[in-house]
């Protein structure tokens, strides 16, 4: 199992470039900015949101450095434990989300993200770690203002404390859909499920479940 994650993991990275170069990326067909679907916010955009559900509640702002690429921060509430259905602990998460459209063509578009970050969560000892999730999400314009939106996501924390050092793995799957209210603001529903795995041993079935709430500034 172990050799499979690292094999999936190290083809999913040394494809990136391939990707981002395969095909030049016209515009976007809709001029909206998206935080669920395949889309960026926009080159020169300022986004800001917030995501309420399991297993977090999340704030953050978005900005938009290319037509096809944006980064952001964002601040994690957390409830659930790597997103498992069977622990909830509270605890806190910082992150900075690298987005890029890598495939436009038509009503369909495809984006990449890497989202670098930490986690603490206060259990007796805390538990700390390191977070490395990817993933890729595959969008559809159905018309100007609608998103609907598949993602693969596989997120990766490695706890350095406490001893001994843990490695988790989720490979998450799930449907999203994205709604714009106006040019500015926008609402919608992003899901996930699949399971956590700790690499020592043991699983559990994790999903995230969390309504959208975003402002374009």
């Amino acid at each position: 199992m172990r050799k499979v994650i690292k094999a999936a993991v190290l083809s999913f990275l040394v494809s990136l470039p391939a990707l981002a170069q395969s095909r030049p990326v016209g515009p976007s067909p809709t001029g909206r900015y998206s935080l669920l679907g395949g889309e960026t916010v926009g080159s020169g955009v300022n986004v800001v949101s917030g995501e309420f559900g399991w297993p977090s509640v999340t704030f953050g702002i978005t900005h938009g450095v290319s037509p096809t690429a944006d980064i952001g921060l964002k601040f994690d509430l957390l409830f659930g434990f790597e997103s498992a259905s069977c622990c909830s602990q509270f605890g806190v998460g910082f992150r900075a989300p690298l987005r890029m459209t890598t495939y436009r063509r038509d009503r369909l578009s495809v984006l990449l993200h890497f989202d670098p970050g930490l986690k603490i969560y206060t259990a007796n000892p805390a538990d700390f770690g390191l977070a490395f999730p990817i993933g890729a999400v595959f969008g559809y314009s159905a018309n100007r203002d609608l998103t609907i939106a598949f993602g693969v996501d596989l997120g990766m924390t490695l706890y350095v404390s406490p001893s001994p050092v843990r490695f988790l793995i989720s490979p998450l799957f799930g449907p999203a859909v994205e709604y714009h209210v106006d040019p500015l603001l926008t609402v919608g529903l992003n899901t996930r499920f699949g399971p956590v795995i700790d690499t020592s041993g043991g699983s559990s079935f994790g999903f995230v479940t969390q309504v959208l709430l975003a402002y374009k500034m």
